[in-house]
């Protein structure tokens, strides 16, 4: 799907907000939690779609449009893990490592369960040179990953890096 193409779905999908449904919109959110998907009627399905538009473009190289559809995801529903892993991701690529930083931040607080985000994070710490922060980074995904199956490849690279960081103080790499 090309830019345009992709701007214009999204675009038929969300008009622009009034005043009076900003401050609905502020009145659900802060009363009832919901996201600016629930506010604005955005079903699952269309989510997905969405979703799928950003996975395709970034599966694909296209990482500028992939970061403007990872962002809306992240702004229309603030509460999806997988959208934040996206950007993450996006920004990692584009080398934008403080703000892939921020974005695998936000999916670990979404979900604890899954290592990769501040495993990705300790990475982009490390292109930043923050020893102390990759450290942390590594031994909280090591944590996350124990005992899971699933997580045991994830697991046993953070094991290795963090060896590397501790053993090799004071060398950069």
């Amino acid at each position: 799907m090309s830019n345009t193409a992709t701007h214009e779905a999204i675009t038929q999908a969300i008009p622009a907000f009034t005043p009076e449904e900003m401050e609905r919109l502020m009145l659900d959110f802060m009363q009832n939690g919901k996201t600016l998907k629930d506010v604005k009627g955005l079903t699952t399905e269309n989510m997905e779609a969405i979703y799928g538009v950003a996975y395709n473009a970034y599966n694909a190289g296209n990482l500028d449009q992939a970061h403007k559809v990872f962002q809306f995801l992240c702004y229309f529903d603030h509460l999806e893990h997988k959208y934040w892993m996206g950007l993450g991701a996006t920004r990692q690529m584009i080398k934008d490592f403080s703000g892939a930083v921020d974005a695998y931040s936000f999916a670990g607080i979404l979900n604890i369960n899954d290592p990769r985000a501040p495993f990705q994070a300790a990475n982009c710490h490390i292109a930043l040179g923050n020893k102390d922060a990759a450290i942390s980074g590594l031994t909280a995904a090591v944590e996350f990953s124990s005992n899971k199956p699933e997580w045991a490849s994830v697991k046993s690279q953070a094991e290795a890096m963090l060896g590397l960081l501790q053993n090799n103080s004071g060398q950069g790499g």
